[in-house]
């Protein structure tokens, strides 16, 4: 029994997500009846449920991500900004990073889409 236990835990292991890579796309941001698009680059390195790395409007323009887990194909992360901090919530589907972002910085709040493309 413990050997099926340990083969089926290898197997899960081998399938796990793994989101390490440079990443690029879009946010999209809808307030006030417009909607607002910007460019994504994350930079991302994976350890077991870690994730750690960057991310920022260009490859130049990056940040230090924190709190940054894989749980399946969910990935969470932090991305301080100044007076405030953006919240990403994104599913790995594919070769792409889809979900949402809540922003909070000075004393307001927002939500906004991201869709990123693994590079190759």
């Amino acid at each position: 029994m413990r050997l099926l236990a340990a083969i089926l835990l290898s197997a899960t292991l081998a399938l796990a997500a793994d989101v390490s890579g440079n990443w690029s796309g879009k946010t999209r941001l809808s307030l006030n009846g417009r909607v607002e698009e910007d460019t994504m680059y994350l930079a991302l390195q994976q350890a077991g449920s870690s994730v750690t790395g960057t991310a920022g409007p260009t490859a130049q323009e990056q940040a230090a991500i924190r709190n940054g887990r894989i749980d399946g194909n969910r990935v969470t992360f932090e991305l301080p900004v100044p007076n405030g901090v953006f919240q990403f919530d994104v599913n790995l589907e594919g070769d792409k990073l889809k979900g949402g972002i809540v922003a909070t910085a000075q004393g307001q709040s927002f939500q906004a889409t991201v869709e990123v493309e693994r590079k190759k």
